[in-house]
């Protein structure tokens, strides 16, 4: 195996297979390494979108396929149930397996990969960058980084978690409603935002997930709160697990001619959410057209929208000064706002009539309160 490469990827997640499968030419002249620590394409993750009109269609724009989708959604808080019939648009699970193993397929033939493969140092020397991995010692003009490392000079809001721990399960009766999807249930808690997130399949089938916003989750203590909610399942049987910690901040990541970041170290992932997939695919969508090229990869920088960062900003105050009000908050967007324009917003494309009603259906007190307070 060369140890010499054009472009060396850090990381085989979502936001580097998406990018390589779509920027890369069918039969590119460039030579390029994939370094992974995982020991094969993880099957601990999913990936949601909303979908719909003036939306870009990932199915078709990615050639991946959807596991499931959803026409109704259920957000509740303390005995209060929103139900919406979010038609013309959908909730859209993608499994996390399938989908990075589908784009792996894609680029195969294009990049040479090395699974289990731990980066230890990256160091630029001169015109070529070093990569010391536990695979060995590679070299590059330049690097892909989506390691989800952030510094603390690349912070610009406020920095609070999201963790989750999960379980696709499956149960003895026909307990839920395969047509409608959980997307919040809130638990009580004066400390942290704690809800419960609910898709399901079929009518015994579903992937249950209990999440907290936290300044410092504990997972330990979130999965022994995780266990006491499945037992409302009555018996059940565990397919699939899933858990992790997402940081929900807004970034500005250091400019570098060499190194190009992506994914969550590149504010690639929303502040206000913890989604991502929508996200990548607007920003890739940006660059119809271009292929990648030995000299042009800085020309793909993600640029954020500064106006949805500012509502993201208050929403990130708001959660980690006041979590026992801010189910309130996402009370209201889903009840009082348009579901076209909140769908619209929560995938980073509003237009202008849209943002007006998102900022109508606000709780003005709160906001205002997540406005003014300083860091």
């Amino acid at each position: 195996m060369k140890t010499e490469y054009d472009i060396i990827v850090i990381g085989a997640g979502l936001s580097s297979l998406m990018f390589l499968s779509k920027m890369l030419k069918q039969k590119t002249k460039l030579s390029v390494l994939v370094l992974e620590q995982k020991k094969s394409i993880a099957n601990d993750q999913s990936f949601c979108v909303w979908e719909g009109p003036g939306l870009i269609d990932i199915e078709k724009q990615f050639k991946l396929r959807a596991k499931h989708r959803w026409e109704k959604i259920l957000i509740e808080n303390n005995g209060e149930k929103i139900k919406k019939d979010i038609q013309p648009y959908r909730y859209v699970y993608h499994d996390g397996h399938a989908t990075l193993k589908k784009l792996s397929r894609q680029i195969k033939g294009q990049v040479e990969t090395l699974y289990n493969t731990k980066v230890k140092r990256v160091n630029e020397m001169g015109k070529k960058i070093q990569v010391a991995s536990s695979n060995g010692n590679f070299s590059s003009r330049y690097i892909i980084d989506s390691r989800p490392k952030i510094e603390k000079s690349e912070i610009k809001s406020e920095y609070i978690q999201q963790a989750f721990i999960g379980n696709e399960i499956e149960v003895n009766s026909n307990y839920f409603n395969k047509f409608e999807a959980t997307i919040m249930s809130f638990s009580k808690n004066k400390t942290e935002t704690e809800f419960i997130y609910q898709l399901p399949f079929t009518k015994k089938r579903a992937l249950v997930e209990t999440t907290l916003f936290s300044k410092n989750p504990n997972l330990k203590k979130l999965q022994s709160k995780h266990t006491k909610n499945l037992k409302k399942y009555g018996t059940y049987k565990i397919l699939k697990t899933e858990r992790g910690i997402i940081p929900m901040v807004l970034i500005e990541a250091k400019k570098n001619k060499k190194i190009f970041k992506i994914g969550t170290s590149a504010g690639m992932v929303r502040a206000s959410s913890g989604y991502s997939m929508r996200k990548i695919a607007n920003w890739l969508s940006m660059h119809k057209g271009k292929t990648l090229k030995k000299n042009n990869l800085l020309s793909f920088k993600y640029i954020p929208n500064p106006l949805l960062d500012f509502f993201d900003k208050i929403f990130l105050r708001v959660i980690k000064n006041y979590p026992d009000k801010s189910p309130d908050l996402f009370i209201n967007l889903f009840s009082k706002s348009n579901h076209k324009s909140l769908i619209k917003f929560l995938s980073d494309k509003p237009s202008r009539t849209d943002i007006i009603n998102i900022i109508m259906s606000m709780p003005k007190g709160l906001m205002l309160k997540g406005l003014l307070k300083k860091k």
